[in-house]
């Protein structure tokens, strides 16, 4: 019997698919962990510790507000990227919400947009749950990436300590 020549297909560019997803405690705490420590070693601009910022989202996890503003972005079912949301209000009475900087690898930030995506989400979220119309960040100028991603984004440089847009 004689075997067929089976064609394999060759795939030139692999479309990277990323998808955003509420975080789930249960399911995501381990990858979580392992985005975080890398995160702290590599790119955060404050020091924490694990148990700190496990703590953080426990508490977040029993407000309904928190809870769905924690995201996740995954590639082929495994997480890439965590982001998430503060709102406050100031010493003027004014609500204000602060994204805060993106957790992801090293050896996965800036490539393959998980930020913007991620950032992309909470403003989405932060305009339609909280009703506002204006989100900050903060970011030191020497972070010439996540000031790229900003450029992209249509975030302007504020006369204050953060960054600003109009969402």
């Amino acid at each position: 019997m004689k075997r067929k020549n089976v064609i394999k297909p060759l795939i030139i560019n692999r479309t990277i698919m990323i998808t955003i997803d509420r975080y789930d405690p249960r399911l995501d705490r381990e990858e979580l962990k392992e985005i975080f420590e890398d995160f702290i070693e590599n790119k955060s601009y404050f020091f924490s510790h694990w148990q700190k910022f496990e703590q953080e989202i426990n508490k977040r996890v029993l407000d309904l507000q928190y809870r769905n503003s924690m995201v996740v972005a995954k590639e082929d079912g495994k997480i890439v990227g965590w982001g998430t949301y503060t709102s406050f209000r100031d010493y003027l009475g004014n609500d204000r919400a602060i994204i805060h900087q993106i957790l992801t690898k090293k050896e996965d930030s800036y490539k393959k947009g998980i930020e913007e995506k991620i950032i992309r989400e909470l403003q989405l979220y932060i305009k339609k749950t909280l009703k506002l119309d204006k989100v900050y960040y903060i970011c030191p100028d020497s972070d010439g990436a996540l000031r790229s991603v900003f450029m992209k984004l249509g975030v302007k440089k504020s006369p204050n300590i953060w960054y600003e847009n109009e969402i």
